[in-house]
């Protein structure tokens, strides 16, 4: 017999009449539960916060400490890249508009209900990096294939490989938060993985890394 998926939650980390109104319509829908507290461990969890306010770092570090595998879905008010870039580089999974919250949370519900959503791998332990900048390590990751592990600014990020013609972005040169791809030049962003500059057409996968129970973990960006 089949194990049950266990119901997905929603932890609504915000005072935000309008977002909760959102959630708690998708909820309902979907049937999925609705937290103002941190749910039990181990559930399968969206979690929905305000991506446009100070310490987000901090409010990452507070998620992942409490969920490791929870994907954290971010809302603003309006479009504002420069602030959406910033909500992804704290690591954030994805960030939308306040006005396209429901949609956004109910295919991520989707997506966890079915069993298809987001989930951490551990990568090495935290020992093995610990203390080291820039460039840190090459590792095959279950659906993502190899990414390069970096540590820029304080934070972990890993990049997929690069979108032109397949090399590891790991031993390309690194110079004031750009990496510089060492097959034919093209630039990224290290800790949002966007085009700096061709030949590549794309950005660079690019997925949150973080460090927990002594372990580095990996979450997949879909």
């Amino acid at each position: 017999m089949e194990r049950a998926l266990a119901q997905t939650v929603v932890w609504l980390l915000a005072e935000d009449r309008a977002a909760e109104r959102a959630a708690a319509r998708v909820c309902n829908e979907s049937g999925a539960g609705l937290y103002r507290t941190p749910p039990p461990s181990g559930t399968p969890c969206v979690v929905l916060a305000d991506a446009s306010g100070d310490g987000l770092a901090g409010l990452v570090d507070q998620v992942r400490g409490a969920l490791p595998e929870a994907y954290l879905l971010g809302f603003m008010a309006g479009p504002d890249p420069e602030a959406w870039r910033l909500a992804e580089r704290a690591g954030f999974d994805e960030v939308v508009s306040r006005g396209a919250l429901g949609p956004s949370l109910r295919r991520a519900i989707g997506r966890l209900s079915e069993g298809e959503g987001v989930r951490a791998h551990a990568i090495c332990d935290a020992q093995d990096v610990a203390g080291r900048i820039g460039f840190l390590m090459d590792v095959d990751v279950p659906g993502l294939g190899q990414v390069s592990l970096f540590r820029e600014k304080g934070r972990l990020v890993c990049l997929g490989t690069c979108p032109h013609k397949g090399v590891s972005l790991g031993r390309g040169e690194v110079e004031e938060g750009v990496v510089t791809c060492p097959a034919h030049g093209s630039r990224f962003d290290l800790l949002t993985g966007e085009r700096v500059r061709g030949p590549s057409d794309f950005d660079a996968p690019c997925h949150p890394a973080y460090e927990q129970a002594g372990r580095i973990w990996v979450l997949p960006r879909t």
